[in-house]
């Protein structure tokens, strides 16, 4: 892929083309923004311009049937072997790089966060003393765990949140959406937050499926007795993972209550439900679905540490069916 075939990035392309056209190419970029807009996408990009014969990824040259064909010694990628970077990792980089070499070789480091302090220290060194002709190319959707003496010596390339439409169009173009509804592609594509990535988990997911039914039970939820309150609390499955995506689902129906309060309705994600949020909306005083949306960012915090899920579940159940009453 060329990199003017990168939808809904124009900045950091037109950065990326710039640095091309001039030759003015840096020993190290830092590409960050949320997961799902293009980053990894535009890296490879780049790379098969640089190791283009014409620097413009034509597809046909010797170089560019290589990068077609997965094995061009010129273009590495760290591949993540757990949760962290280790410096092993890095010191096995240093240990290539330093051969001389004609033409580029490019290194992709996915999750450049995940450096170890000890890790991050050593790639330091390899970019205060840049080995001609290595061009790394970093990626991140956490700036702010990048150490930042690594940062200083990387050019930083931000990506932007796609647009909807963009989303829609990029989406379309992976799958067959003709299989759903359009509101259903629509919900999805307002759920993905202007990430196609997160468009695409989605689909494939059975998410949507679990969405219906924690929105079914935020709708029974004004109704119930506290004993009612209480049950569900505990039938409630306590695996994490799950957890964190029902309590994203939890956030975004308690949001669009919140904007059919304030009168700002065009802003609402859950639209196949727009009749039921419009009726049940007026149960609840603004103040009381901005504590349930704060108290719900919260948990989603605790749920980087250890904590009991169902405890935590039994105080949101009860603050919600509380709040309904309000």
């Amino acid at each position: 892929m060329r990199l003017t075939d990168i939808v809904g990035q124009t900045t950091a392309v037109q950065t990326l083309l710039n640095a091309l056209h001039t030759g003015n190419i840096f020993h190290a970029y830092l590409l960050y923004g949320q997961t799902g807009v293009g980053k990894e996408t535009t890296a490879l990009s780049f790379a098969h311009h640089l190791l283009c014969q014409t620097r413009s990824a034509c597809g046909h040259c010797r170089e560019c049937l290589k990068l077609a064909h997965n094995n061009h010694e010129g273009l590495r990628v760290l591949a993540s072997t757990g949760s962290s970077i280790k410096i092993d990792q890095v010191r096995e980089i240093g240990e290539q790089v330093h051969y001389g070499r004609e033409d580029y070789l490019v290194w992709i480091i996915p999750d450049a966060h995940k450096m170890t302090l000890p890790a991050a220290n050593s790639f330091l060194k390899l970019l205060e003393e840049p080995p001609q002709k290595t061009v790394f190319i970093l990626i991140t959707d956490n700036l702010e765990q990048i150490l930042p003496t690594v940062r200083s010596r990387c050019q930083l390339i931000r990506f932007a949140y796609l647009s909807d439409d963009e989303v829609l169009r990029l989406l379309r173009s992976k799958v067959d959406t003709a299989q759903h509804e359009n509101q259903t592609v629509e919900v999805i594509v307002k759920m993905a937050r202007g990430s196609i990535g997160k468009a695409l988990k989605l689909w494939d997911s059975p998410l949507i499926q679990r969405r219906r039914w924690v929105i079914e039970q935020m709708l029974a939820l004004p109704r119930m007795h506290l004993a009612e309150v209480l049950g569900l609390s505990q039938r409630w499955e306590e695996d994490q993972e799950l957890v964190r995506a029902d309590l994203e689902i939890m956030l975004q129906w308690y949001r669009d209550l919140w904007y059919l309060r304030a009168g700002i309705g065009d802003q609402v994600v859950n639209l196949d439900y727009l009749n039921e949020l419009s009726a049940i909306c007026q149960k609840y005083s603004v103040e009381n679905l901005q504590q349930i949306t704060t108290m719900i960012v919260d948990m989603l915090a605790q749920l980087t540490r250890n904590v009991r899920v169902r405890f935590i579940m039994d105080n949101l159940l009860i603050t919600m069916k509380k709040g309904a009453q309000a």
